[in-house]
Formats: structure tokens, C-alpha cells, sequence
């Protein structure tokens, strides 16, 4: 559950000219009124219940094989059911024209407020979990989402349960309870998500839109909601909130702004029936949504500059442009000719010249819709360098003379046709799309209320083949220095002090006019140095398929695939399509080079000569994507790796046009500068890093050899990077080579044999043995406990968090594995009830299991909340201890059904040729070589039993009936506001008594030492009452609070906690945790309960040893001899 900061950005498009407007008011009324005769009223077949369905065409691809009925209930809600034969999940989405500008002023963040307590139960599904664990119990999952003027609620679940869902989903709008008992720990909630994104560049740039808009315009309020703008707020009007936000319910939820998407395998009739017997019952109230005339950016904030400092390192400035919004013309999106224009970096465009100053790295624009059909805004927006930054006036007035380019030599229509050719092939050879995605897009695309029937399959698939070029040349009049504002964010602004805050954000900013030299009708700049992009040699011209009999004949055995050549230079895989039958391919590349870089500088060496390719790339290959290819090329690794895909008619000419630059690439100075620049500010944003992703960086550091630290590569960077240094790597880095690859899709094996030609003979270098190659390692960690801590760079980051890592036994091991599956969903589902709902330690909370068959399975428990990591990695420990029961509780046939549903999505057909090869192409990169290895995984997936789950539990994951072999490690990152523990600290203390005192100092409760607090927790322990203690002394202070029978503090969680772990550690002899390794040579302390305390974390790691090399699991025997 979570806020969105804008609305989808869809494709639309407006004209100025009064005329056109009253024309496509006419037109829209006739197709209106001619729409409403194709809904003809119908029956359901079991209900008998009325409904209209729309009977006229609808705009579908030949190559969507799906069914389809759009239908409107009787209390206006429109429906969209589509069945899908081959589904193996069932989905839905439901859509609310309302969201957060409908806030009251009272009350900000209502609307997402809602959202969250429209779970806690209805009346007919009172329990508050009812809708959650029956999703949980059917293998599905759940989520909504608020946006500014739509809210939606999603879930995907097993096919077979989709009637029940849809009844639970329908009574949160028919009568829920809106449960008085669950606003304060929903409200929490809403706080701890708005917390998450104090730090998040995200929200703070949201921030300074809305709050420096128009001040009148409901835009403008903050939309997210925490305790100050619901819970406060609601104490000061002497109010009840559970009362407001009922209020807020019954004025704007009606059926008739809702819309409803149901994808499952039953029939439409089915489908149908259950969307009219189920939502017909929700109340219509009207057309509740906003009506809105004015735009937040109005004449008060036009021609302002708005200076705003970043938490990151970077520079950047965005031109905002209101525009209009007639969502009538979506199939001509006029705006889409700019966004291509303005990414393009061809010679000639803006982004080249802006390179070539040295004042850019990027450039981008889109249209977004503020608020959905009603207002819009124009983005263009520049990350500039430190050089670009000092002549941001100058990039403004360059964009400007852009824009007087394309004004000069006017609408290119064949450009705008070029678009609308390449959509239009993507909609005839459509790929089938996740389920999940398309129930909430098209739930939100029936919100048009200019939207014909015959194109909600289409829509934002298929343009208008041509367009009037008035309309091209009206949205460009919008684009003028007189109607936008300018957004300037740094984090060193030079010239200005930004004293102002936003209130919410903490942002600081400051605003003034704009340079009266930026907001003349013709700024002074030069249009001549910018030209037009030339045709585009990418666009496929033929997509005739093969023929059938000869890619039969061709393509021999086809359950996976063939490897065609194995030469000292070249392994060569190819696969045929005889699924999909799209006109499409794939190709992966990976060019194994003689020298590792295995020290920090190589990396960097590595990372910018990466930057630099890409952008090469970009310029020579901008027509690619625009083609319906996209390509990918990473240097930075241990090898090179290239990705293609998408139409395959010139696949081979993209290859080939990479592989010659690969080739050949001669590294440009100013690139270098340029790029240098752009990683150096890269590795100091490092320092705004989350907690997750600190622990996470640390994980990579700590389990993979070699991997650098940021900080060692940033050394590296500024004492041993040159030019010269990295032309010489650059040089030397083919020097030896051995090419592994995959062609797929639709090829012939003489088409891959070329394929394979071009890389092999574009690099023509020595090769390299499958001996002489190297692989990254993972650690393979010996038994025991572990415990790393790290302090957070960012001083105002105000969440921590913890990763609690628990090793199982070894990947490859398929029983095993499959007995984790099973328990990995119902474990997921439970720890993020208890640790996030109920608990509320923190908004980003789950589990995951990763199965590594180079090496051991691991499940891992995260949190990141405000509340210290020890406290919360000990609820970690109860929840383990409790979840046990979980598992004893569930039936053999609860067993088998989760186990159906695993079966089912892991054999989940894929849905195109690029998943296909993806799936191929981890089984050839990983070394192992394994394509059978789904059907394998489920053959032992449906023989296990429920003792078989109950017996990896208790050996790998309970520490209390694990195995000498159990293996943990707990990774603590510390906010800088919290009390954070020193090593002496975690060796001398329990755990109890560190995560109590944490929790005192945090909630305020008791100000001692440590040595109070455990002689406290000790004297309670053992029933013994300190001597001469009042009531206001340490100890006075929590036995009072240990006898508290009911409190919301954590303080009193941890207490109690603290004092049963110490009563069990009185009747327990010798360590809890038990290690294969004394690691106090190396200078390791150990807590009490016999963790070990890593402080080195290189010396811990040379400590241990590596999992081995993946081997294949089979010999494969190339087709053809050299």
C-alpha cells in the first residue's frame, strides 16, 4: 500500500485552434452517442442479473488470442473481463476515480489514509486479516495504491480461488467496516511509509513541485499523510478520525468511478458473472471527481526560478511547461514526437551539442499528466555537469534555440509516421503481458472518458497513421520561453543560499524571477547548430515469418537448445521458435577477456569505459529502440556482456554496428573528463545510501571474492585513474578472448552461424581456454553465528534496518530445495503480517529465499524501520520461534495445495521469445548448463510431504532444533539519531539488555547506563528487588514499566523480552550458538549467547573458504566440427 506522486503518463494530445476543439467536441458527441447504442442489456447465466454489454469491434491484435467483454453494471461501474486460456493466476484490479487532491485541507492524506483502512474488514468479512490471508492462503499477493486524482486496489491469486477474492475485494466498497480499532495502527502506518521517503530524491522533488505551485490549487497539499496532518490533526478539531474518514468514504467512493479488470483462464461468462453479482451492490453516489479548471503552475509561479538543494551529488535543471490536456486526441499524442526529439543524441541534437560544451551527460522530456484529463504538464530536463551547472543560463537558452529549430523548419509528418509505423508493428506481432500489469493499466485506462469501446485494447498501442501538422505545430506554441518555470537542484548551489524549507520534506529552496534574458518571446541563441534526425535505418521492412517445414527441419531437437559450435574461440547455442511465431530474436553475447579485474582500479577503468561505449552507442544506435530493438552492453564486470532484442530482421545489423565499435573504440578526452566526472559524483551518492542498501553492499563485499567497496574504487578513481591508464585497458582488453553465446527466436542455424561470425571476427584476437578464464566465488560460510554492524553514512537518515541471514543446506540439493519452497510463501505471508501490520517495526519488511546451487540456500528476514536493529532482529528470533506452529497447524491438504500453485507458476508458460531466451541463457551463463531444470524441481516438488517441511524448518532454520551445522548472520545497519552499540557493548551485554536500553533512550523512558539497565532486567529476572530503589530511579522506573499490563511502548516489548531471555540463559549451560571456528586469533570478540562479533571484515572473509565452479550437469556435443 503505498502514494503515488503522479498519475500513468499515457499519450495524449491538444490543439489550441477554437475551431479543431468544436470539431472534436462534435465528432466525440456523435461517437458518444453512437458507442452507447452498441451496450445492449443482458443477463447473467446463472444470477440472472442486468448488465450492458458493449457488442460493437474492438481494435485487438492478431496476435492476442485472448477473449474479451466490456460490460457496464447497473450502478454505472464499467467492467473489463478477459479470458486467458493459459493463465496460471487469476488478477484483478479495481480503480477509484478519486485520490489525494481531494484531501480535505483538514485532513492531508485522507485518501490515502483510506486506502489503508479499507482492509481492516467489511461486513460480511469482519476479521481485519480475512482479505489478506485468504490471498496469503491461495498463493496470491496483494497491494493499492494512491494517486492524485485514482486510487486502486490489485491483488493475483490461483485461478481456483479467484471467486472468493473478488467477493472479499467487492464488499471493501459495498459495506466496509472502516474497523475504529485498527486507525491508530494504520495511521502509523501512513506515517512510517511518509518517513521512508524523507530521504528519497523522489519525494523531495514531488515535494517542491506541489508545494511551490499554486497555492489555492489542491495540487499543491501535501498527499501523503503522517501522524501530524491525520491523528493530530483529528485531536485538535476534537474529532474522530475513524468518523472523517467514513465521511470521506460516503462523499466520494460511487460505483460510477470505479472501474473493474478481472483476467483469469474461466469463461467470459464466468467472469461476467461474477463482476455483476459481486460489485452491483456497491452504492452509486454520482460523479464525485474533482472538477478542476486551473492549473497549479498559473501565473504567480510562471517565469520563476526555484533553486533546490539535493541530498546527491548531482546537478540537474528542469523546464516545466503547462500544456492542456484533451485526453480526446489519444490517438494522435502529438507530445511523443517531442519526447523522441529531445532523447535523441544524434549529430545535431540538443543532448550532442550539450556534450560536446561539456555541459551535459543526459537529457530527457515527457509529457505527464498532473491530474488524469484534466491538467498536464511538459518536462525537459538536463543532468548537468559541474561546467554545465556554472552555464545553466546558457543550457536554458540552448534548449530554447532547440525549440526554435524545430519551430523554423516545422512539423516533420513523416517522423511523427515513423512512430506510428513501429507501434503498429508492435501491435500486430503483440506479446502477451503479465496478467497483473495489464488488470491494473487497463482499470486505470477506463477512466477516459473519451475513450471509445473499440480502442480500450489498443489504447496506447496504436497512433493515428497521420496527423494534421497544425496539431504538431499548436503543442510547440506551448513551449515558449514565456509559459514554464525552471527548476534548478544541487547540492552546492554557488550563487544563492537556500533558506526556505518546505514544510513536509524539510527541502530546503529558494525562488526568484527568472533572468529576463530566459523569459523573452525570442531568446538571443543560436538554432543553426542543430539539425533534423534522419530517417530511421532500424524500422523493420520485412517481417515475413519462415516457413513452417523449414524450421522444422532445421531446427531438430527443440526442448532446449542446441549447441551448433565448440571451438577454441566460440561456444555457440541456438534455439528456433516454434511457440511464439512472432517475428521476433535474441541474441546474448558474452566475450570472456584474458584479464580479470580484480582490483579496484581495474573495476573503475572498467566502469568508465563502459560510460563512454554507451554513449557512443546511444548516438550511432538512438534508432534502435525507435525500431522495436533494444540493446544492452556492459563492460564493467569481468566481462563483456551484450543483449539484444526484439524484431529480428536487423538484430544482426545492431550486432554488428556494437561489435565494430567494440572493436574499434577509440576513447575521446573529453568523453573521458566528462564521464570521469559522472562517476566520481556516482560513488559519493553512495554516502545517501538506505540502510538496505548499505547492508546489501556490505553482503555483496562479504559473500562474492573479488568485490570492492565504493570507497576503495572512488581511492582508486582519484590517485590511479588517467586517460592514458584507461586507453592502455581499453587496448589490452581483448587481447585474448574466448565468445560464449545464444541466438533465439526466429533464425535458422545457418542465420546463427553468421551471428556467431560477426563477434568472432569483428574482435580477431587469440583465444582464450575455458582454463584460463576467472569466475567470481562466493564465500562459503562455516558454521555458526555472526553478527556485523555498520553505521550509515547519511547523518539524517532516520531509519534502520537489519538483514538476518540464515543458511539451509546446499542448493543443488532438488528435496531440499523443494521443502524451503513450499515453506518460503506461507513464511513470507505470516512475518509480513506480524513484523509489518501488526507490529509496525517498519514499512519495508519480507523475507526472501535465494537458492544458490554453487553453493548453500539462504532465507533472509528484512527490516527497515526507526526502531534499532537488535530490537528488531530479536523479534525476528520470536517469530521463527512462533512460526513452527504455522507449520504443525497446516493440513496435508493446505501441503498440497501450495504445492499445485508453486508447480504451476514454476512451469508458467513464457510469454514471448525474449523470456524464453532469458531462461536459456541463465541456464548457459551460469555454467551449469541445467535447461531441465524446472520440470526436475517440480518432480520433486510434488513429493513432499509435510514432515519433509516440518524437517528443514527444524534443521535449518530453528536455531533451537538446527543442526551443528546451522549457520547465520545478522547484518545491523544504525541510524546516526539512534543510540548505536559499540563492540565491547555487544560482548558484555545481552542482547536483551542492548535492545532495551536502545529502546529506553528512544522512547525517552529511562535515562541510565548500561550497568542499570541489566541490573534491573537481572533483578527482575530472578524475583530479587534492588535495596534502597525509589520510584524514580533507573530501577523504579522499569519494574514500574515491567508491570504495566498493557502498553504501546516498544520499551516494554524489549523489557520482557530481556528478562525471558535472561531467565532461559540462567537455566541453559554453555553457549547458545555453537561455531566450527575460534576466530579470537583474529581479533573477533563474542557476545554472551556465542555470536561472533565481525569487526575486519576481510580478515573475517580470508577466514573462510569458496564455494567451487559451477560444473554442467551434462556433456553437450556441438552439431558442427570446426
Amino acid at each position: 500500500m503505498y502514494t503515488l506522486q503522479s498519475t500513468t503518463r499515457k499519450r495524449f494530445y491538444f490543439t489550441s485552434a477554437v475551431f479543431a476543439v468544436f470539431l472534436a467536441f462534435l465528432v466525440l458527441h456523435n461517437r458518444t452517442s453512437s458507442n452507447e447504442s452498441l451496450f445492449l442489456q443482458r443477463q447473467t447465466t446463472e444470477s440472472k442479473l442486468p448488465y450492458h454489454e458493449y457488442t460493437g469491434p474492438m481494435e485487438q491484435s492478431p496476435n492476442d488470442h485472448r477473449q474479451h467483454r466490456l460490460i457496464r453494471l447497473p450502478n454505472g461501474l464499467t467492467a473489463l473481463c478477459t479470458h486467458d486460456l493459459l493463465a496460471e493466476t487469476a488478477t484483478s484490479s479495481l480503480s477509484v476515480n478519486v485520490g489525494s487532491i481531494a484531501d480535505p485541507p483538514s485532513f492531508l492524506g485522507m485518501a490515502h489514509f483510506l486506502e489503508h483502512m479499507l482492509f481492516m474488514g467489511s461486513a460480511k468479512y469482519p476479521d481485519e486479516d480475512d482479505y489478506s490471508s485468504f490471498i496469503s492462503n491461495h498463493s496470491g499477493v496483494y497491494n493499492a495504491a494512491t494517486a492524485d486524482d485514482y486510487t486502486y486496489y490489485h491483488f493475483s491469486i490461483d485461478n481456483d480461488a479467484l471467486e472468493g477474492a473478488l467477493d472479499r475485494l467487492s464488499w471493501f466498497f459495498v459495506h466496509p467496516l472502516l474497523n475504529p480499532d485498527g486507525v491508530d495502527r494504520e495511521v502509523n502506518a501512513v506515517d512510517s511509509e511518509y518517513k521512508s521517503g524523507l530521504r528519497d530524491e523522489y519525494w523531495r522533488f514531488s515535494d517542491i513541485l506541489r508545494s511551490l505551485s499554486n497555492p489555492e490549487h489542491p495540487y499543491s497539499k501535501f498527499n501523503v499523510g503522517n501522524l501530524e496532518t491525520l491523528r493530530d490533526a483529528a485531536l485538535v478539531a476534537n474529532v474522530s478520525l475513524a468518523d472523517e474518514v467514513r465521511k470521506f468514504y460516503n462523499m466520494y467512493y460511487s460505483s460510477s468511478i470505479m472501474r473493474l479488470s478481472i483476467v483469469g483462464n474461466h469463461s467470459l461468462d464466468q467472469l461476467t458473472e461474477w463482476a455483476v453479482s459481486k460489485f452491483s451492490a456497491v452504492e452509486d453516489r454520482g460523479d464525485t471527481r474533482m472538477k478542476l479548471k486551473d492549473h497549479p503552475v498559473g501565473p504567480n509561479e510562471l517565469g520563476k526560478v526555484i533553486f533546490y538543494k539535493s541530498l546527491e551529488d548531482s546537478d540537474e535543471i528542469i523546464l516545466q511547461f503547462p500544456v492542456p490536456n484533451l485526453e480526446s486526441r489519444y490517438r494522435q499524442p502529438v507530445h511523443r514526437y517531442f519526447s523522441v526529439l529531445f532523447n535523441t543524441d544524434t549529430t545535431g541534437s540538443l543532448l550532442s551539442y550539450l556534450k560536446e560544451k561539456g555541459w551535459a551527460t543526459s537529457i530527457g522530456a515527457y509529457n505527464e499528466n498532473m491530474v488524469r484529463s484534466q491538467l498536464s504538464s511538459f518536462y525537459i530536463g538536463a543532468n548537468l555537469t559541474p561546467l554545465g551547472m556554472d552555464h545553466y543560463q546558457d543550457v536554458v537558452k540552448t534548449i530554447f534555440a532547440y525549440l526554435q529549430m524545430l519551430k523554423e523548419i516545422g512539423p516533420q509528418v513523416w517522423f511523427y509516421k515513423e512512430l506510428s509505423q513501429i507501434m503498429e508493428l508492435g501491435y500486430q506481432f503483440y506479446e502477451r503481458p503479465d496478467e497483473l500489469d495489464w488488470a491494473i493499466d487497463t482499470s486505470k485506462i477506463l477512466f477516459n472518458d473519451h475513450l471509445s469501446p473499440e480502442h480500450v485494447l489498443s489504447y496506447g498501442n496504436i497512433i493515428d497513421d497521420t496527423v494534421d501538422p497544425q496539431y504538431i505545430a499548436d503543442y510547440l506554441q506551448h513551449l515558449n520561453p514565456t509559459n514554464y518555470r525552471l527548476l534548478v537542484g544541487s547540492q552546492k548551489h554557488k550563487l544563492v543560499e537556500c533558506n526556505s524549507r518546505t514544510r513536509h520534506y524539510n527541502v530546503p529552496y529558494h525562488v526568484e524571477q527568472l533572468n529576463p534574458a530566459l523569459t523573452t518571446e525570442q531568446i538571443d541563441a543560436d538554432s543553426a547548430k542543430f539539425s533534423f534526425p534522419k530517417p530511421n535505418v532500424f524500422i523493420p521492412e520485412n517481417l515475413k515469418m519462415s516457413d513452417s517445414d523449414d524450421r522444422v527441419a532445421d531446427s531438430g531437437d527443440n526442448t532446449h537448445p542446441q549447441l551448433l559450435k565448440l571451438t577454441d574461440n566460440l561456444e555457440l547455442w541456438f534455439r528456433q521458435d516454434r511457440q511464439f511465431h512472432t517475428p521476433h530474436g535474441a541474441i546474448n553475447v558474452v566475450i570472456e577477456p584474458r584479464h580479470l579485474p580484480s582490483t579496484p582500479q581495474e573495476s573503475v577503468l572498467g566502469l568508465i569505459y563502459s560510460m563512454c561505449l554507451s554513449s557512443v552507442l546511444k548516438k550511432e544506435l538512438y534508432g534502435a529502440a525507435m525500431g522495436g530493438m533494444g540493446y544492452s552492453v556492459d563492460t564493467g564486470g569481468l566481462s563483456v556482456n551484450i543483449g539484444l532484442g526484439g524484431f529480428k530482421e536487423k538484430l544482426s545489423l545492431l550486432l554488428s554496428k556494437i561489435m565494430h565499435q567494440i572493436a574499434n573504440f577509440e576513447l575521446k578526452r573529453e568523453d573521458y573528463e566528462l564521464y570521469r566526472q559522472d562517476l566520481e559524483r556516482s560513488f559519493s551518492q553512495q554516502h545517501y545510501s538506505t540502510a538496505l542498501q548499505n547492508i546489501n553492499m556490505y553482503q555483496t563485499l562479504l559473500m562474492h571474492s573479488p568485490a570492492h567497496h565504493y570507497k576503495a574504487r572512488e581511492y582508486a578513481l582519484h590517485n590511479n585513474v588517467t586517460f592514458e591508464k584507461t586507453q592502455e585497458y581499453i587496448d589490452g582488453l581483448f587481447k585474448q578472448t574466448f565468445v560464449q553465446m545464444m541466438v533465439s527466436g526466429q533464425f535458422t542455424e545457418a542465420d546463427a552461424l553468421d551471428i556467431g561470425d560477426i563477434v568472432v571476427q569483428t574482435i580477431n584476437s587469440p583465444h582464450l581456454s575455458k582454463e584460463q578464464m576467472h569466475t567470481v566465488h562466493s564465500v562459503s560460510m562455516s558454521p555458526g553465528s555472526y553478527v556485523y554492524s555498520l553505521t550509515i553514512p547519511d547523518e539524517d537518515a532516520g531509519n534502520s534496518g537489519v538483514i538476518s541471514t540464515i543458511y539451509c543446506g546446499k542448493g543443488s540439493d532438488l528435496d531440499e530445495s523443494a521443502a524451503l519452497m513450499v515453506i518460503r510463501p506461507i513464511l513470507h505471508n505470516q512475518f509480513f503480517e506480524e513484523i509489518r501490520t501488526k507490529e509496525q517495526l517498519g514499512y519495508v519488511v519480507g523475507t526472501r529465499l535465494s537458492v544458490s546451487k554453487a553453493g548453500r540456500s539462504s532465507f533472509k528476514f528484512i527490516v527497515q524501520g526507526e526502531q534499532n536493529p537488535i530490537y528488531a532482529k530479536l523479534r525476528i528470533d520470536s517469530f521463527i520461534r512462533g512460526f513452527r506452529e504455522k507449520l504443525v497447524n497446516l493440513s496435508d491438504n493446505d501441503i498440497q495445495n501450495k504445492i499445485n500453485v508453486l508447480a504451476k507458476s514454476i512451469l508458467e508458460k513464457h510469454n514471448s521469445i525474449a523470456e524464453q531466451a532469458d531462461e536459456d541463457w541463465g541456464a548457459i551463463d551460469g555454467g551449469w548448463y541445467d535447461f531441465n531444470a524446472k520440470h526436475k524441481l517440480v518432480e520433486r516438488l510434488r513429493m513432499v510431504k509435510k514432515e519433509d517441511v516440518l524437517g528443514a524448518w527444524d534443521k535449518h532454520i530453528n536455531p533451537e532444533t538446527a543442526s551443528e551445522s546451522y549457520t547465520r548472520i545478522d547484518y545491523h545497519a544504525w541510524s546516526q539519531k539512534a543510540w548505536i552499540p559499540q563492540s565491547k557493548d555487544l560482548a558484555g551485554y545481552s542482547e536483551g539488555v542492548v535492545a532495551l536500553f536502545g529502546c529506553l533512550q528512544r522512547e525517552g523512558v529511562v535515562n541510565g547506563t548500561l550497568d542499570e539497565v541489566e541490573e534491573a532486567v537481572h533483578s527482575l529476572a530472578s524475583g530479587t528487588d534492588i535495596v534502597g530503589n525509589s520510584q524514580n530511579s533507573v530501577y523504579g522506573k522499569i519494574d514500574a514499566l515491567f508491570r504495566k499490563a498493557n502498553s504501546a511502548l516498544k520499551s516494554k516489548v524489549a523489557l520482557d523480552m530481556a528478562v525471558d531471555q535472561l531467565k532461559k540463559d540462567i537455566e541453559l549451560t554453555g553457549l547458545k550458538y555453537k561455531s566450527t571456528k575460534d576466530y579470537s586469533d583474529i581479533g573477533m570478540q563474542r557476545t554472551p549467547d556465542g555470536t561472533w562479533i565481525i569487526g575486519d571484515m576481510d580478515m573475517f572473509k580470508s577466514a573462510q573458504g569458496l564455494n567451487p565452479s559451477p560444473e554442467p550437469v551434462e556433456t553437450f556435443v556441438p552439431k558442427y566440427s570446426n
